[in-house]
């Protein structure tokens, strides 16, 4: 009966005896299961200098790796949205905000959490709901070498479960929407749910096997049609106030998860080339429910 209890008691301390860089890219690793899984959680956002904060759901998805190649990491996908729901969280007498950008650099990176790293340290520990249980996780701070067109992305807080090495919370600082220029705010992500061995979801797979690229030429050099639309602040935005200039359209909505898969590559874009060209998103959501 000794012998079963000192494994188990050896174990025990080699689980936790992990260095912070051992754990965290152990829950990197964790996002690259090839099985497949599918991952439910919250987030919250709180404006700097505002008393309110906003909170949505959070889905992770990724697909099980194909059967030519089993072990093929997974790429992750995230689904976030509605209802976009406004607490007060101080004393302050601010307005409640209107529903802002969830962004998409704060929602991703899971599979890369451990990548291009420049400093890391454990900072604590915290008790977190998973599956019905309660995990207790390890809390490492991470801050992150330059991005490659040269800016310093902001430190990141993790909690990642011991045992399971799985990152169960994520607290940072970033844009309320798309570009890196927007207004920051506060982003905490925390996971509750997570199953393994999980097929995909239609919408995913519809985005796996579609071809790379799909041209309508028969709307290649027509006229756009003039429409105008409200921007969140209401004002209202004519497309025809645009002629002459260079004008890409994104059309979204957080229900559609080849939208938000999108969504780094339109940042990309509009980053490239700010100055030259302009970029809208015209989101199929309604402001006060989604």
């Amino acid at each position: 009966m000794r012998a079963p209890l000192l494994l188990l008691f050896i174990y025990s301390i080699g689980v936790y005896a992990q260095t912070p860089q051992e754990l965290l890219r152990s829950a990197e690793d964790a996002y690259k299961n090839p099985t497949g899984y599918e991952i439910d959680g919250k987030g919250w956002a709180q404006p700097k200098g505002s008393s309110w904060q906003m909170g949505f759901s959070i889905k992770i998805f990724a697909a099980p790796a194909p059967l030519e190649t089993p072990q093929a990491p997974a790429s992750p996908a995230v689904m976030f949205g509605g209802p976009f729901e406004f607490t007060k969280t101080g004393v302050g007498v601010d307005e409640k905000p209107k529903p802002f950008g969830v962004s998409f650099a704060v929602m991703g990176g899971w599979d890369q959490m451990a990548e291009n790293v420049r400093s890391i340290k454990e900072i604590g520990s915290e008790q977190l709901p998973l599956n019905g249980g309660i995990e207790g996780c390890r809390v490492l701070e991470v801050e992150y070498g330059p991005l490659p067109d040269g800016t310093e992305p902001p430190t990141v807080k993790y909690s990642i479960c011991s045992d399971k090495h799985l990152a169960l919370k994520k607290v940072t600082v970033g844009p309320t929407g798309r570009l890196q220029t927007d207004p920051d705010a506060l982003w905490t992500i925390t996971l509750d749910t997570v199953r393994f061995h999980r097929p995909a979801p239609k919408w995913l797979l519809d985005q796996m096997n579609q071809s790379a690229l799909s041209t309508r030429r028969e709307w290649q050099g027509k006229r756009a049609p003039a429409f105008k639309l409200a921007d969140l602040d209401g004002k209202e935005v004519e497309i025809g106030q645009q002629s002459g200039k260079m004008l890409l359209l994104d059309f979204w909505s957080t229900s559609c998860g080849p939208c938000l898969l999108e969504m780094p590559l339109i940042q990309q874009v509009a980053e490239e080339h700010r100055g030259d060209l302009i970029v809208w998103g015209i989101s199929f959501d309604q402001p006060e429910r989604d």
